[in-house]
Formats: C-alpha cells, structure tokens, sequence
C-alpha cells in the first residue's frame, strides 16, 4: 500500500515538476520574443538614423563637390585671362621701352602710340587682377603685386620726361633703367609666377 502512495506521490511530483517546467519555458519564449522585438525595433530605428545621415552626409559632400569643381573652374578661367593680359603688357612695356625702335613715318607719334598701348595694357591688367586676386594664394599675390609694383615704376620713369616736357641727362638714365628693369627683372619674376600658374591648374612644373 505504502508502495501505491509512493509511486502516486512521484507522478505528482512528475507531474508538477513538468508543469512548473512548461510554464518557465513559456515564460522564457515569451521574453525572447519580447527581447527580439524590442531589437527589432531599435535595429530599425537606428537603420533609419544611419540612412538619414548617410543620404545628409551624401548630399553635403555632393554640394561641397560643386562648389570646389565650379570654383577650380573659375580659377582656371581667371589664370587664363589674366596671363593673356600679363604677356600683352609685357610686349608692350618691351617694345615701348627699347633703347633702339624702327621709325616708320612719324617717330614721335609712334613712341606716343607705345606709351598709350602699354599704359591702357597696363590699367587693363590691373583692373582685372584687382576684381579677381581672390582666386590665387597669398603667395601667388604678393608675386603679383611686385610685378605690378615694378611695370607702375616703369612705366612712369620711362614716360617721366614726355609728360612734363623735360628732355634731359636724368629723363635719360630714368628711361634707360626702366628698359633694364623690364628685360632683367620683371622677365625672370613673370618666369616664376607661370611657374605658380602651371601648379595652381595642376600642370607639371619642370625644374631647371
């Protein structure tokens, strides 16, 4: 009889212990998929937070992109134009500051009609340079305004004595040393700035 009680007491017992059991397991299923979808749901809110700043981060880069290829461009446009207007005073400046010029039919007509080319070539530089110096690097700057500060200087010693009518030794040695000036200081700094030129657009600079 004591056996009987026994084995129904162990399949209580079996029977409890199996229902205690399947209960913690649903209690644990149930918290795995409370767990899984509450990661489900941060996992998607932080995709959607990653997306939004990717396509913000893309879409800052794309307008940074723009504006640096349309200001290269710019640059590339006002380096071009500004060496045109560079070479054109400095032929002129050349030709009006030669010691020795052909006469074709009226000498003094033809040293005015110099000094007026290299003066409008000169004012025609400077205006642009002035409107456009932004577009080069402070280096670049400062070798241009020494170049202008010396085409200024000689143009105004070379035309020093037409303008006020003097004709004399000092009117002479001023025109003479503008001359020199043009062919042994500004040729060799206009050779230098090309150089600044050549790597502002990404040429190669060939050393000598």
């Amino acid at each position: 009889m004591e056996i009987i009680y026994l084995l129904r007491d162990l399949g209580i017992f079996a029977l409890a212990a199996w229902f205690i059991q399947h209960l913690i397991s649903k209690s644990a299923d149930r918290k795995f998929e409370f767990y899984k979808t509450e990661l489900d749901h941060k996992t998607r809110e932080f995709q959607s937070t990653l997306d939004s700043k990717i396509e913000l981060y893309r879409s800052e880069l794309n307008l940074q992109n723009y504006k640096a290829t349309q200001i290269y461009e710019k640059q590339l446009t006002t380096i071009s134009d500004l060496h045109k207007k560079l070479v054109k005073l400095n032929r002129e400046m050349r030709e009006m500051t030669l010691f020795m010029k052909p006469i074709v039919k009226d000498g003094e007509q033809e040293e005015i009609d110099r000094m007026k080319r290299a003066g409008d070539s000169y004012n025609d530089f400077f205006l642009f340079y002035q409107d456009h110096s932004i577009f080069f690097p402070q280096v670049t700057v400062d070798k241009l305004d020494s170049i202008r500060n010396e085409y200024f200087s000689s143009y105004n010693d070379y035309t020093f004595g037409r303008t006020f009518n003097i004709r004399d030794k000092m009117t002479y040695e001023k025109a003479i040393e503008a001359g020199k000036r043009v062919q042994e200081k500004i040729q060799p700094a206009l050779t230098q700035l090309e150089d600044d030129f050549r790597q502002l657009i990404g040429l190669e600079v060939h050393k000598k």
